[in-house]
């Protein structure tokens, strides 16, 4: 369960920000910003439930 702690949290959340940095210089450009948003949603729930079940594998 550590695991998910320490190695996959902190890849999702780099992942995360490179999306961000990547949304941000889309946005910036006056691109299209839709796959970034989508990317973003997903990235967003995938930590939120990874933390989640990680707090929950550990009592």
């Amino acid at each position: 369960m550590e695991y998910i702690y320490l190695l996959i949290l902190p890849i999702i959340g780099v992942l995360w920000f490179l999306n961000l940095a990547s949304f941000l210089k889309n946005l910036n450009s006056n691109e299209n910003t839709l796959n970034q948003t989508m990317i973003g949603a997903v990235l967003t729930f995938l930590f939120v439930f990874l933390y989640m079940y990680g707090f929950l594998g550990t009592h």
